[in-house]
């Protein structure tokens, strides 16, 4: 079984990719889930309920605030106005 382990962690390497776990428990409130979210700001996995940065005490919580504050970048005015 370790060898299969072994194995997939080589090739996962190999392509580039990252792969993701099967199950994880939320760091937040311990429970299993089969559908973890990876926090990008602190690392860690969390179930639905806490998978917002504010919903489980982020660490790195300023910076998803200044990221959700700026405005979302329109590509509509660049399409209409060419000329």
């Amino acid at each position: 079984m370790q060898l299969k382990k072994k194995l997939a962690d080589l090739f996962s390497k190999l392509s580039g990719k990252r792969q993701y776990p099967l199950y994880e428990t939320c760091s937040f409130c311990g429970v299993r889930d089969y559908l973890p979210f990876h926090c990008e700001y602190c690392g860690r996995y969390f179930c639905d309920r806490h998978r917002l940065p504010f919903d489980h005490d982020c660490k790195n919580i300023d910076t998803w605030k200044k990221q959700s504050a700026r405005p979302p970048r329109s590509t509509a005015k660049k399409f209409f106005l060419r000329k």
